[in-house]
């Protein structure tokens, strides 16, 4: 018996001990597992995706149509220069490649000096005297790039280099017809839906002289260094052409439109005729204030011009002065409908009062000096632009009187000015 309970007992043991050994040997495989070394490889894999090319994005394609295409287009503007005096233009421009164009002018110069156009020195349009006809072309040089990089559409915004002719309708000059030949650099834009902004500096050659007037010299003919000139030329006007506009711009971030301005400093971009025989030099810079929370202002300006030429031996310098109150008649209404803020762009209405010098010295020594007073009414309109441009737009019908008669009005005239510059 006692070996049997001996032998139950160690069959016993033996069974519990190959139990332990199940458990103890898992248990002990995951310990080892633990504290080996990892050895799983992780892979790092980059993979090209196709990435769709942005299109630009301008702010301003809607306010100066630089995504419009555009093939013709006719301008009707007002011109001025210092080669040739001021006026009225009429041009039709038409692309030939989408950096190329051609271009045909009619011009019609009304003023030979001075800074506005006045009906009182309206000369004979349509005589040919002051008529001129004008053909060029202009390369516009980034056109192509601004095209591939999806700026740009094929239009008239941007850049470029031209060439152009022109010649009077008449003989006005020494019994010959004056012409100008002209290598520019200069930039062009549309400007909303029908209006541009064309603006250059190069270099003209006038023939038979540079002089404006009529000397009746009698000239040989050939080539003549001392009627070379460096011009510039501004164009302001509407643009018709075969566009159809699509969308909105934000106008108000263009036009200042719902900015609060009560003053600005005004400096118009000036006019320089630079030649070996004559210089010109034209500006005007200005003071507006708006006077409380009215919509009235005060516009304070000062122009310039002054020409010299060496063939003649005279000098001259034209200053005038002028004060306007302003009337933004439709800025209430406009604040109202949310359309317009506080400030110094819109239609405007008001009397206004001039102070006019002009002096003139022949050969250094004999001097001619006059000053005569004018005051009228006036009509017109200003935009700011940028927050650091504006441009200006004015008619006016004033009554002058002479120094012999201050308080007396012996003459009148329209007058009709435009101009774009900095605003401060």
């Amino acid at each position: 018996m006692p070996s049997l309970c001996l032998m139950r007992r160690r069959v016993l043991f033996s069974q519990s001990m190959r139990q332990l050994l199940l458990v103890l040997i898992p248990l002990v495989a995951c310990a080892a597992r633990s504290f080996a070394q990892d050895t799983t490889a992780v892979t790092f894999t980059e993979e090209n995706s196709p990435v769709a090319e942005q299109r630009f994005i301008d702010r301003y394609e809607n306010v100066f149509m630089t995504k419009i295409p555009t093939r013709k287009m006719f301008k009707l503007g007002y011109l001025a220069t210092t080669y040739n005096g001021l006026g009225f233009n009429a041009a039709f421009e038409y692309k030939v490649l989408p950096a190329l164009s051609v271009e045909l002018a009619l011009t019609g110069r009304t003023n030979r000096t001075g800074n506005a156009i006045t009906l009182e020195r309206f000369e004979r349009q349509f005589s040919g005297n002051n008529l001129f006809a004008s053909i060029g072309s202009r390369w516009y040089f980034e056109m192509n790039k601004r095209i591939a990089r999806h700026q740009s559409a094929n239009n008239f915004s941007g850049s470029y280099l031209g060439v152009a002719y022109e010649r009077s309708l008449a003989a006005i000059q020494s019994d010959r017809p004056r012409e100008h030949f002209s290598l520019v650099y200069g930039f062009q834009s549309r400007f909303l839906a029908n209006g541009f902004l064309d603006f250059s500096l190069g270099v003209y050659y006038a023939s038979p002289y540079l002089s404006l007037w009529d000397r009746g010299d009698r000239l040989s003919s050939g080539f003549n260094e001392r009627n070379v000139v460096i011009a510039s030329r501004a164009l302001l006007g509407l643009a018709f052409g075969d566009w159809k506009r699509s969308g909105s711009g934000p106008l108000c971030d263009v036009l200042h439109c719902d900015y609060f301005v009560k003053q600005h400093f005004k400096i118009r971009l000036p006019e320089v005729n630079i030649g070996l025989e004559s210089q010109s030099f034209r500006a005007e810079a200005g003071y507006e204030r708006k006077l409380g929370k009215s919509p009235l202002s005060v516009n304070l300006s000062v122009g310039s011009e002054t020409a010299f030429s060496s063939f003649e031996i005279l000098s001259s310098i034209t200053a005038v002065g002028e004060a306007q109150i302003r009337w933004f008649y439709l800025q209430k209404s406009e604040v109202r409908k949310g359309k317009a803020s506080d400030n110094l762009s819109g239609l405007y209405l008001g009397p206004l009062f001039a102070y006019n010098y002009y002096r003139t010295v022949l050969r250094g020594r004999s001097a001619f000096n006059t000053w005569y007073t004018s005051a009228g009414m006036m009509a017109g309109y200003q935009q700011r632009l940028f927050n650091k441009l504006y441009f200006d737009a004015s008619v006016s019908f004033s009554g002058g009187s002479m120094r012999e008669t201050v308080f007396r009005v012996n003459y009148a005239e329209l007058r009709a000015k435009a101009g774009i510059g900095f605003a401060l």
